[in-house]
């Protein structure tokens, strides 16, 4: 029987591995296709703003950032905004009923006056007490909205939308970096897009480690510290390889709350953000697609294939498990609240491919590794592993995650997505850390996945705490001078 039970555990785990490295295979080949074609083909910047920034039909777009107690950040935050280079947008900072200096520093940097303001509640969320704009002619483009407390980002989302004036918005967290540039590249896409662009995800990196100066990266650099290097490399992953691949398709899988640009029309019809929504922005995605394939109308989703938005990453393993839990438990609930969705044709790649996949391999995945590391301790305690037939096998999916890995790199340097100050260098720490991730970082996030998925099972109270920044390099007086 326990030969039986060995024997079915190990085809399963061969046949899963052998699928999930073809998956990755066909990402590759996507996201080479995707950047390397003309499908989504970006002019240089300064072509960019020359065709865009004169042309009457450039569409206009809000920036949502929702805050709450951000004292210390939020003017820079704030002026970082305001530096982005786009002829016709707003930024709609969302005060959540901070309990600090956040509102009074707003009111008096900015020189903010409450305006009349009709506000139409076309999404859910908590009322809205007053909208203020600037007498200073220099932050014409802000306004600021202050509102009952809500408790998640998701409410200042949606308040943010219901107060919006463009068809278009950005929602983004207030302490992120975005590149100048970054509304050029995204509408670009918008703009030549041969369907209606519903969604557009950004790239984003992690600045843990970069120098900042006047609310801009001016030289990036991988982190110094080891957990936000294994993110880094994670997140290049993620959206050079994985998301760019699933953009060949039309099918993204997702489009990060930290910064993503939507159709505001498409997204107040699908009801804007899940307030009780552990993964908002993946769900908010499902409901948009959900409402245009219900409604029979084609759309398009697309990803930047460059930087346009730096966010800083946990830096602590407590951070870290805090993040990671609370991913998986919104993995969870999409599984469960979206279960109609997977491999139903009706809702085109996304119901039929995309879902399946992630329920297989992002979801499945955790649960699989902790059972063959249990497995695999049984045996030893046994005596019953074939260690030269265990070798071979771990020494090959090992040695297919490198490949992938060195693919990544070769693609950034050859499209330059990143703008590392010092190549060589950047991607020789990268190469290490992809060399002894398998063994340190990936262990941890299985474990915090597996934990996230039993506190969902039990119903445990979820907890939303904001990840405790410790902020950016920035050039001293001295550097400048120098």
């Amino acid at each position: 029987m326990w030969l039986t039970i060995y024997n079915i555990f190990c085809y399963i785990i061969f046949f899963y591995s052998i699928v999930i490295m073809l998956s990755y295979l066909l990402l590759v080949i996507g996201s080479y296709r995707v950047q390397k074609t003309k499908d989504i083909e970006v002019p240089v910047d300064e072509s960019l703003k020359y065709l865009m920034r004169g042309s009457p039909l450039t569409p206009g777009v809000s920036i949502i950032a929702p805050a709450f107690n951000e004292e210390v950040t939020i003017i820079d935050n704030v002026n970082s905004l305001m530096q982005i280079d786009y002829p016709n947008y707003e930024i709609i900072i969302v005060n959540d009923a901070s309990t600090d200096r956040t509102m009074e520093l707003l009111i008096s940097e900015y020189s903010l006056v409450e305006v009349p303001y009709d506000v139409a509640m076309k999404v859910p969320s908590k009322p809205i007490k007053r909208v203020l704009k600037s007498t200073d002619e220099r932050y014409s483009k802000l306004v600021v909205v202050d509102k009952e407390h809500g408790g998640r980002k998701s409410d200042g989302s949606n308040a943010g939308i219901n107060v919006c004036s463009n068809k278009y918005f950005v929602c983004t967290d207030v302490d992120c970096i975005v590149e100048p540039m970054a509304l050029y590249r995204m509408m670009w896409l918008v703009i030549n897009s041969h369907a209606p662009m519903i969604g557009v995800s950004a790239t984003m990196l992690m600045n843990n480690g970069c120098v900042v100066e006047d609310g801009k990266v001016i030289e990036v650099h991988v982190p110094d510290s080891p957990l936000p290097m294994f993110q880094q490399l994670e997140y290049m992953r993620s959206f050079l390889i994985g998301k760019l691949g699933w953009s060949a398709i039309n099918a993204l899988p997702n489009i990060s709350g930290g910064f993503g640009l939507f159709d505001t029309d498409v997204v107040v019809k699908s009801g804007g953000y899940d307030q009780t929504s552990m993964a908002e922005d993946l769900d908010m995605l499902l409901r948009m697609v959900t409402y245009m394939k219900n409604s029979g109308q084609e759309f398009c989703l697309a990803q930047v294939p460059s930087v346009c938005c730096w966010t800083e990453g946990p830096s602590s393993l407590k951070a870290m498990q805090r993040q990671r839990v609370r991913w998986a438990r919104g993995l969870f609930e999409i599984i469960s609240h979206h279960r109609k969705l997977f491999f139903n044709p009706h809702y085109g790649v996304t119901g039929a491919v995309v879902l399946p996949y992630i329920m297989c391999f992002e979801f499945i995945a955790p649960v699989l590794e902790i059972g063959g590391i249990l497995f695999m301790i049984w045996l030893i305690i046994i005596g019953g592993v074939n260690w030269g037939t265990a070798a071979i096998i771990f020494g090959m999916i090992y040695l297919f995650a490198q490949l992938i890995t060195a693919f990544l790199l070769l693609f950034d340097y050859s499209s330059k997505a990143v703008p590392w100050h010092n190549t060589t260098r950047s991607y020789i720490r990268l190469i290490l850390a992809s060399i002894i991730e398998p063994f340190v970082y990936h262990p941890l996030i299985t474990l915090f996945s597996n934990i996230g998925y039993w506190q969902f099972i039990r119903n445990t109270t979820a907890v939303w705490k904001p990840i405790q920044r410790r902020g950016v390099k920035k050039k001293n007086k001295e550097e400048k001078k120098s």
